[in-house]
């Protein structure tokens, strides 16, 4: 039996300052999230831009995450980013110590 797990990608603008970095980490710390890239915008610019990168069950909700993501920023853009397949543990897939 396989479990399938989807990765997402969900990109957000947020101010570029101490307090929105934290705002994020906070704001994701519940959620299954296996990466987490903040990046400035450039020269001039008060704001970066986040990525996060969400691998979630299959058919589990999504919703949790952007809802979160949200209340930091209008504007989430969210993407598949693939899925992949784990074997579950079975007698045939042990190793034998």
């Amino acid at each position: 039996m396989y479990r399938t797990t989807i990765t997402w990608r969900i990109h957000l603008p947020l101010s570029d300052d101490p307090r929105s970095r934290a705002l994020v980490y906070e704001a994701l710390a519940d959620h299954p999230v296996s990466a987490v890239r903040l990046i400035p915008r450039g020269t001039g610019n008060a704001e970066i831009a986040g990525e996060v990168m969400v691998e979630l069950p299959q058919n589990e909700a999504l919703g949790t995450v952007l809802d979160a993501l949200h209340i930091l920023s209008p504007r989430v853009l969210v993407s598949y980013a693939g899925s992949r397949a784990s074997p579950a543990a079975s007698p045939e897939l042990s190793v034998s110590r």
